[in-house]
C-alpha cells in the first residue's frame, strides 16, 4: 500500500513538473491550438445546449491567457486601431448599471453575459491568423447549422426534438432552443455559413459544390422557415442585400431578389405576413412601453433589465401579453431605455463604429479578390462574417434585448472574427484602398 502511495505521488509530481514545464516553455503554437479548437467547438457546439454555451468561453480564456502572455506582441487587440469603439460599448454598460434605480438589478442583468458576449469578441479575433482557420470557422457555422436543422426536422416529424425533448409551441419548430428563437439562431448562424460554398468551390466543380452545399444547409433552410421568425427572414434577406453592397455586381442582385422573395413567400404561407397578423402583432405595444419609460428617464436611463419594472412603476401594462415581459422587443429601443441619450450614443458609436471600420476596409479587398487579383477566397469569407455581424442589428429591429446572453454571444463572436481576420488578412487596405502600414499577415 506505501509503495502504491509513494508511485501515487510521484506521478502526481511528474505530472505537475511536466505542466509547469508546458507553462514555462510551451511547444510553438500551442496555445494557439487550445484556443482556436476551443473556440471553434464552441460555435459548432452551440445548439447542444447552455451547460456547453456557459462553460466554453470559460475554458477558451483560460487558453486566451497564456497565448496574450507568449504571443502579445502578435495579438490583435494591441494592433487594433479602433479599440476605443471597446472604450465606448464599456461606458454604456457602466451607465445602464450605475446610474440604474435598482443596480443590483441591472448588475445581474448584464453581467450574466460577461462571459459569453464580453469575452467572445477579445477570444475570436485572435482565433484568424490565416485564411485556413477562416475556412475552419466556417464549416463550424455550417456544421452547427446542419445538425441543428437535423434536430429541426426530428422535431417536426416526431413532434419532439431529440436534444432537450422540446416540444413545438404554436406550429412553429423550437428546436434545441426550446421557444421560437431557434429562428432567429438558425439564421444568424446560416449567414456565415453561406461562405461555404467558396470553401466548396475550391475543392469541387461548380454542379458538385452546388449540390454539396445544399445537402448541409437545406435542413436549416427547413428549421428557419418551420420556426416562422419573420425577423429571421428579414436578416437573411438583408444578408444577401448587403453581400451585394460589398461585392457589387448586376447578376447577384437577381439572386438577392430571387432568394428574399421565396422567403417572403413561404412565410407569407403561414400567415407571418398577412396585414391583420402584423397589425395586431403585440410588438407595436412593447415599443410604445419602451418610448415612455424612456422619456421619464431621457439622459441616462431607466437600468439594464428594468424594462417591465420601470414601464409598471408608471402604471403601465402591456396591451396584448399579460404576462411579464423582460424587454421591448427591439435592441435599439432597449439600449435607449436603459441607458438613455448618453447610454444609447456611446452604444451606436460602437456598433455603427465597427460596420464603417470593417466596410471601409473588406470592400476594396473583396472586389479585388473577386475581380481576380487573388486567387485565394479569404475576404469572400471575412465578408460574410461581417455581414452576419451586420445582420444582428437588422434581426434586433424585430427581437430580443441587448443582454440576451446567447444571441449577443453570436453577434460577439462574429465581431470578434471580422476583427481578426482585417488586422491580419493578407493585405488589410485603409480606406483609401491602399494597404495600410502594419497591418496584414500575422508575422
Amino acid at each position: 500500500m506505501r509503495a502504491y502511495l509513494a508511485a501515487t505521488k510521484a506521478g502526481i509530481r511528474r505530472l505537475g513538473e511536466r505542466a509547469q514545464s508546458i507553462w514555462r516553455n510551451p511547444p510553438e503554437n500551442l496555445w494557439f491550438s487550445c484556443l482556436f479548437w476551443s473556440f471553434w467547438f464552441s460555435l459548432a457546439s452551440f445548439p447542444v445546449g447552455y451547460g456547453m454555451r456557459e462553460v466554453m468561453p470559460l475554458v477558451c480564456l483560460l487558453f486566451l491567457v497564456p497565448y496574450w502572455r507568449d504571443n502579445w506582441h502578435k495579438s490583435v487587440w494591441r494592433r487594433l486601431d479602433a479599440r476605443f469603439l471597446f472604450y465606448c460599448f464599456w461606458g454604456m454598460v457602466l451607465i445602464g448599471i450605475v446610474f440604474s434605480e435598482n443596480v443590483v438589478t441591472s448588475l445581474l442583468h448584464a453581467g450574466t453575459g460577461i462571459n459569453k458576449g464580453f469575452l467572445l469578441p477579445f477570444i475570436a479575433m485572435e482565433c484568424v491568423r490565416e485564411e485556413k482557420d477562416l475556412r475552419r470557422l466556417v464549416w463550424a457555422c455550417a456544421l452547427a447549422c446542419f445538425w441543428q436543422g437535423l434536430d429541426g426536422l426530428y422535431q417536426a416529424f416526431t413532434g419532439a426534438d431529440f436534444v432537450m425533448g422540446y416540444d413545438i409551441r404554436g406550429g412553429r419548430l423550437t428546436g434545441s432552443l426550446g421557444d421560437y428563437t431557434v429562428g432567429n439562431y438558425i439564421a444568424l448562424a446560416l449567414i456565415p455559413a453561406f461562405a461555404l460554398w467558396f470553401v466548396l468551390r475550391q475543392l469541387l466543380p461548380r454542379p458538385a459544390a452546388a449540390l454539396l452545399w445544399c445537402a448541409t444547409l437545406w435542413p436549416a433552410f427547413f428549421l428557419l422557415v418551420g420556426a416562422a421568425s419573420r425577423s429571421a427572414a428579414l436578416a437573411v434577406a438583408a444578408a444577401l442585400g448587403l453581400w451585394l453592397l460589398l461585392a457589387g455586381g448586376q447578376r447577384r442582385w437577381l439572386l438577392a431578389l430571387c432568394s428574399g422573395g421565396a422567403l417572403a413567400l413561404v412565410l407569407a404561407f403561414q400567415g407571418r405576413l398577412h396585414l391583420a397578423q402584423v397589425a395586431g402583432d403585440g410588438r407595436w405595444s412593447l415599443w410604445n412601453l419602451g418610448w415612455k419609460v424612456f422619456l421619464e428617464h431621457p439622459w441616462l436611463g431607466a437600468g439594464a433589465g428594468r424594462y417591465n419594472e420601470a414601464f409598471r412603476q408608471l402604471g403601465l401594462t402591456p396591451e396584448k401579453d399579460v404576462i411579464t415581459i423582460s424587454h421591448p422587443h427591439n435592441i435599439f429601443l432597449d439600449m435607449l431605455y436603459a441607458h438613455g441619450l448618453v447610454g444609447f450614443a456611446l452604444g451606436m458609436v460602437f456598433l455603427a463604429g465597427f460596420l464603417l471600420w470593417g466596410y471601409r476596409r473588406i470592400r476594396p479587398a473583396l472586389r479585388a479578390e473577386l475581380a481576380g487579383a487573388d486567387t485565394g477566397i479569404y475576404w469572400r469569407m471575412a465578408a460574410w462574417f461581417w455581414i452576419a455581424f451586420a445582420c444582428w442589428l437588422v434581426n434586433g429591429i424585430f427581437g430580443h434585448d441587448f443582454y440576451r446572453i446567447w444571441w449577443l454571444a453570436l453577434a460577439m463572436s462574429y465581431l470578434g472574427v471580422m476583427i481578426g481576420a482585417v488586422v491580419n488578412g493578407p493585405v488589410a487596405p485603409s480606406p483609401d484602398g491602399h494597404a495600410a502600414p502594419g497591418e496584414g499577415g500575422f508575422c
